[in-house]
């Protein structure tokens, strides 16, 4: 064990360092000082010797270490000498060039990160950016965006940081842990009712726009991606199946999906197959695989076209309306193979609480027993119970006569005993 040695004007400790004596001055400082990096070098020294990586705590002390005690550990082979890290803006542009396994809407919300950090904190280096100014840029974040997608820029401007200390060029990431607003915003979540749907198709232009819609309505495709992707060969007619293309799973090696073709989508893609303008090979000629389109200007128009107003992220919270039609209908895991996400992510974007379920619930008393429950099938069959009175002075033998025919009761002469 490291042991603490304290001299007139100066502390040192000492300890063993491959069997060697080894003592670290640290000039003057307090008693608590010295025993936090006597208990330290203890860790560290045990770490090395197990062969195990850093703690968590040992590393944040090494963070704040400043450079002369540092380069003294480096000159005993406890540590690696620090790397000096570069500037912000170039180390993220480096990470993008590098992510070629993410879609490209992905690397566009990389990029609006790295403008939002750049315009904040300058283009600093990244030792810079200490946990308390990630803070403050969290704070002004919610100033500017909404609390979801601030939320979502400040896990993503963690993940830069996270990337930089794997890479070991910053000591510690000054975003962890850094939380604002909420990653969901219930108040944008609407379930799209078929009527409403309907209205909707009835007003598109065309029969590209009819597919489109009901795919992201009907089939609980994303779009425009998995939308743009489809082709007439992932339509499976006599196994009434689609094989869905999906960018956003790829990464996590699920590069396609089954879905049924649901009842309610079948007419849309016969009218699709059958037009006289329809392409051989995209079920969307006007899309023809381009994934990243943006329709949502357009879709906007038509809704208003037909008299609604607009509901908040239209194409997602179409898809989100199909997910909780089918699990009335279907297990959860079975929706989420056919809609490629998981049962939290379910639970946390997409299910919601509709007026039918409200109108269901106060249609169930009498199966959650707030009706007076009727007879039993064996209690229909009794005889009603016959009253026989006594008149007063009777004599012995008429009381016994009464009894005599009589009916004793199912439950006994004496009646029932609570708890038994």
């Amino acid at each position: 064990m490291a042991s603490i040695e304290h001299r007139a004007r100066s502390t040192r400790v000492v300890a063993y360092v491959n069997k060697e004596r080894q003592a670290f001055a640290l000039g003057r400082v307090t008693k608590k000082t010295a025993e936090r990096f006597a208990n330290n070098i203890d860790t560290l020294l045990h770490e090395r010797r197990c062969n195990l990586p850093i703690s968590r705590e040992v590393s944040n002390w090494l963070a704040d270490l400043d450079d002369t005690l540092y380069v003294l550990l480096v000159e005993r082979g406890l540590v690696e000498p620090r790397v000096k890290a570069g500037k912000l803006a170039t180390f993220i542009d480096d990470y993008i060039a590098g992510r070629s396994d993410v879609t490209d809407r992905r690397l566009g919300k990389f990029i609006n990160t790295k403008n939002r950090l750049i315009e904040f904190f300058g283009d600093v280096r990244l030792d810079a950016v200490t946990p308390g100014a990630a803070d403050e840029y969290s704070r002004w974040l919610l100033k500017r965006l909404a609390p979801a997608t601030a939320q979502k820029e400040c896990q993503v401007a963690a993940q830069f940081f996270r990337h930089a200390f794997r890479k070991e060029l910053i000591e510690r990431n000054p975003f962890e842990g850094v939380t604002v607003g909420k990653a969901t915003n219930d108040d944008r979540r609407v379930f799209v009712e078929r009527d409403i749907i309907q209205r909707v198709l009835d007003q598109c232009p065309n029969w590209q726009w009819r597919t489109v819609v009901a795919l992201a309505r009907y089939g609980g495709l994303r779009c425009s991606s998995e939308v743009a992707l489809l082709k007439w060969s992932d339509i499976l007619w006599d196994a009434e199946r689609i094989t869905v293309t999906s960018p956003k799973t790829k990464r996590y090696g699920k590069a396609t999906r089954v879905v049924p073709i649901f009842p309610e989508l079948r007419p849309f893609l016969d009218e699709a197959y059958f037009h006289d303008d329809a392409d051989k090979t995209w079920v969307v000629p006007m899309l023809a695989g381009n994934a990243d389109k943006n329709l949502g200007t357009t879709f906007r128009k038509i809704i208003q076209r037909a008299g609604i107003e607009p509901w908040p992220k239209p194409f997602q919270n179409c898809r989100s309306s199909r997910q909780t039609e089918l699990e009335q209908v279907f297990p959860t895991y079975v929706v989420c193979a056919w809609l490629g996400n998981t049962p939290t992510v379910a639970h946390k974007h997409y299910l919601t609480v509709t007026d039918d379920h409200f109108a269901a619930a106060t249609k169930t008393g009498d199966k959650l027993g707030m009706q007076t429950p009727a007879l039993s099938r064996n209690d229909s069959h009794k005889k009603p119970r016959t009253v026989h009175s006594v008149r007063e002075k009777a004599s012995f033998s008429e009381v016994v006569g009464i009894l005599e025919n009589a009916r004793v009761a199912e439950e006994g002469l004496e009646p029932p005993t609570r708890g038994l």
